[in-house]
């Protein structure tokens, strides 16, 4: 059970999104379950945000692990879609924006890699898109911020 002044979000992503990096800009105390440097399971890390414990799970990436994106989604209060924006949206994307809009989880889309591509990430979604870079933590506190007012 959760206290009240604890949330949990979730962030999703393609393969080799930043989805790691980006969790590793929030929390800098983190677990990880990674084979050969890859996501297998689970990254988590937790920090202290206005005055309250924000919880961080970062799923795997690969369609083989998408049974594991539904397992640590239970119970979130919010997400974050970290998009590869030198790729645009793909496939695995689109069908957690299906999702995420399926079930009205509030989230906000980090298109990542701006260093890369910097243009508009062209989505159909309403959700807050943010221009990040993860690798040097540009946009990313900003986009949990963001979220968090949007929970609010």
């Amino acid at each position: 059970m959760r206290h009240n002044k604890e949330t949990k979000i979730v962030v999703l992503g393609a393969y080799n999104s930043g989805k790691t990096t980006t969790l590793e800009q929030i929390c800098h105390n983190r677990a990880k379950v990674e084979y050969n440097g890859t996501t297998t399971a689970l990254d988590y890390g937790n920090t202290m945000i206005n005055g309250k414990k924000v919880h961080f799970f970062g799923t795997p990436g690969q369609d083989r692990f998408r049974f594991m994106r539904r397992i640590v989604s239970e119970g979130l209060d919010g997400a974050i879609l970290v998009v590869d924006n030198s790729k645009g949206i793909t496939s695995t994307d689109q069908e957690i924006l299906g999702r995420l809009d399926q079930f009205n989880i509030p989230y906000v889309i980090f298109a990542n890699k701006q260093d890369l591509n910097s243009d508009n990430l062209d989505t159909d979604s309403d959700a807050p898109v943010i221009p990040t870079i993860a690798q040097d933590g540009d946009g990313v506190m900003e986009g949990v911020e963001t979220l968090l007012e949007i929970l609010q």
